[in-house]
């Protein structure tokens, strides 16, 4: 028999590669064939080299398909489409635009369009096809406040950004779509680097805060933005990825959705609190209206000069807590659990203080 074939999009991103790994090391008799764009094929080639020196044997078990998510044949022609649609066991889709920032169109593109031609894909490879794996996030959520349950999509919010609100209607897409092709879908909230080494591929989120704070002259003092009780979540790399690849390889996932977050978030006050305090500098003091701070960075000399996208702040003053019941019932006979962010913060802020100006590789 053919071996299982698992397409993945979103490499070489950073939670891609990282989740590539951990699946080759689960699924040994696995292939991996990897969407790429064509500008991302020499970045694709390193990372997979350099997986091929980790794990043994996985030289042979990977190939490289050059094409665009965007595209309605996924940039390939008839023969290519309809050849991969035949191997193709698995799909993982997480290929997505994760920019704050983004305009409506671009990410309406990539993120809706894209994934709308991923499903159409999955549907094309017929009987033989196991399951689509989608990475979503738990900010579908958009503006809603309280208690945000797994099983929950559209309660008719608003949105703070594109990002949300093309992530949303993707999230739309795949469920009315769950009936037809057999689907677990992912929320991961905000993902930081990893746990044990700090190792990241970008500063935004909660580094924005961070490195603000590592800029800021000595003696002076830090507020909290608003009240500063919005609880704000993030989880490290790594915990993101032992949870998504050992929920999907249990068969009772399908039809299922798991909010990959930290079920003890902390609050946003405590969380400035804590890096100040792991950075040695003084406690903050007062606090700034979170519509000043909002208002000042609509201006870009403001925002240039800060280093922080008026985006990122509005996480800081959201209160939505997002349920993991699904989560922890799927991890309960695991080892993977979520760390508090109190045990690793300074893992974050040592790799920042080493790579300030950009991640290392």
């Amino acid at each position: 028999t053919t071996p299982p074939t698992v397409l993945l999009t979103g490499c070489p991103g950073f939670v891609g590669q990282r989740l590539l790994r951990k699946l080759a090391q689960n699924h040994p008799g696995h292939r991996f064939a990897l969407l790429v764009q064509e500008r991302q094929i020499d970045a694709a080639e390193r990372d997979l080299d350099t997986l091929g020196e980790q794990i043994e044997g996985f030289s042979g078990r990977w190939e490289l398909v050059v094409g665009d998510i965007t595209d309605r044949s996924l940039g390939l022609d008839a023969d290519e489409y309809q050849a991969l649609a035949q191997r193709v066991t698995h799909v993982w889709h997480l290929a997505a635009l994760y920019n704050l920032a983004v305009e409506e169109q671009l990410a309406y593109r990539v993120n809706v369009v894209g994934t709308a031609n991923i499903l159409d894909f999955c549907k094309a490879c017929g009987e033989h096809f196991v399951r689509l794996n989608y990475v979503s996030t738990c900010y579908v959520s958009g503006s809603r406040e309280g208690l945000i349950r797994e099983v929950e999509l559209d309660e008719g919010q608003g949105f703070k950004n594109h990002y949300e609100s093309t992530k949303f209607w993707a999230e739309v897409e795949v469920q009315r779509r769950m009936d037809d092709i057999p689907t677990v879908i992912f929320r991961p909230g905000i993902v930081v680097g990893d746990s044990k080494t700090g190792q990241t591929a970008k500063y935004d989120g909660p580094y924005y805060i961070m490195r603000f704070i590592m800029r800021l002259p000595e003696p002076m003092p830090v507020p909290n933005i608003g009240k500063g009780n919005a609880l704000v979540n993030i989880v490290p790399v790594d915990f993101a990825v032992d949870a998504m690849a050992a929920i999907s390889a249990q068969p009772n996932a399908d039809g299922q959705i798991y909010q990959i977050a930290d079920p003890n978030p902390m609050r946003a006050r405590d969380l400035i609190s804590l890096i100040l305090e792991t950075m040695g500098k003084a406690p903050p003091v007062g606090k700034v209206p979170s519509l000043l701070v909002d208002t000042a960075l609509r201006l870009g000399a403001v925002r240039n000069l800060l280093d922080v996208p008026r985006e990122a702040v509005a996480y800081f003053n959201h209160n939505a807590r997002y349920d993991t019941a699904n989560t922890l019932d799927a991890l309960e006979d695991t080892h993977i659990r979520c760390p508090h962010l109190s045990s690793y913060i300074d893992v974050l802020i040592h790799y920042l203080e080493r790579y300030p100006d950009h991640p290392g590789r």
